[in-house]
């Protein structure tokens, strides 16, 4: 059975910040053997890139462009090279998820360079949305690269559509927002905004915030008196809590500002928990928006008018939409590519 290593690792700091690798990583577990299957934290991802690229048979690389923001950035850059070369030099396949058009905290020349080898070097570049897909393949016309190993794959869902998700008449708030609190996430463009401030909507924001700044600026538009009612909760909640959160809400908004944005697995938990998302018509809620899973806006006038209308998403529209979107299937298409 091939050996497959599936970058990022798991941070000495932070572990993994969400569920992708953890779930991909199960799931890829019928079609090779999975190195780091347990999750061992690591020092520098760098350095374990390096270590890696002489025991796989087969590479499937997430986020390593984001190597030019962690500490020792040079350092690291180089190093990602370096694995890099040696996995070519060995005759190895490299799959690349590319996940964003460019990292949350912005790019710089070190970034543009890992995205630009990742996209040349691998077999398969696959995306979460058909934007970002069409990036790709532009990119690499450009470079007179093959265009067609770019793939849109939606990103996958994991559980199932609560039960309850299509019986709830009578919600006891009008719009939840969770997950992180980061700049890109605009959370504090949203509960600053005019328009939605008079919309007299109850809001609840449930998310941890490590950025002093930030926070306090969303807590001063929350404080301020007007017609919206404004809760903001500098916390982590439970998934647990999170599902009785979601089938509370009439709405989950996710107010992200356009640029850095592609694909979001606190979307895809949404929709299995029974929510209706609403997000920015750009990446994949505009591709699931297609889908009739998701609605989108372009402006906070139009964010307000889907929020007045009150029109949720039907619960056995999102279980088709979810049986259809599996991680097992996932694990396949990766599997069929490498």
């Amino acid at each position: 059975m091939r050996k497959i290593y599936v970058a990022p690792s798991a941070s000495r700091k932070n572990g993994y910040p969400n569920r992708y690798i953890p779930l991909l990583k199960k799931e890829l577990e019928p079609y090779f053997e999975v190195l780091e299957a347990d999750g061992r934290p690591c020092l520098m991802q760098g350095l374990r890139l390096i270590a890696n690229s002489f025991r796989a048979d087969v590479f499937l690389l997430s986020f390593v462009e984001t190597i030019a923001f962690h500490k020792m950035a040079f350092p690291q850059f180089l190093m990602a090279h370096l694995a890099l070369w040696i996995m070519k030099a060995r005759g190895r396949k490299v799959v690349f998820i590319f996940h964003n058009p460019r990292p949350h905290k912005g790019e710089n020349w070190m970034s543009r360079s890992l995205t630009r080898r990742q996209l040349v070097q691998s077999v398969a570049v696959i995306s979460h949305s058909s934007q970002t897909a069409d990036l790709a393949r532009d990119m690499l016309s450009g470079w007179g690269e093959d265009p067609s190993k770019v793939v849109y794959a939606c990103h996958p869902v994991a559980g199932a559509v609560a039960p309850e998700a299509d019986n709830l008449y009578d919600p006891v708030r009008d719009v939840l927002v969770w997950g992180e609190v980061l700049p890109y996430k605009g959370v504090a463009e949203f509960v600053s905004s005019p328009i939605i401030r008079e919309e007299g909507l109850n809001v609840l924001i449930v998310g941890n915030c490590d950025d002093p700044a930030l926070s306090a600026r969303i807590r001063k538009a929350v404080e301020e008196p007007c017609p919206t009612k404004f809760t903001f909760e500098n916390r982590a909640a439970d998934f647990r809590e999170l599902q009785e959160l979601v089938s509370s809400s009439a709405f989950v908004v996710f107010p992200y500002l356009p640029g850095s944005v592609s694909g979001s697995g606190a979307l895809m938990d949404t929709l299995a928990m029974g929510g209706t998302p609403v997000g920015p018509s750009v990446g994949a809620f505009l591709d699931l928006s297609r889908e009739g899973v998701c609605k989108v806006y372009g402006s906070y006038a139009e964010l307000a008018g889907i929020l007045r209308c009150g029109e949720r998403i039907p619960a056995e529209r999102l279980e088709s939409f979810v049986r259809a979107n599996s991680w097992p299937a996932y694990a396949k298409l990766i599997a069929l590519l490498a």
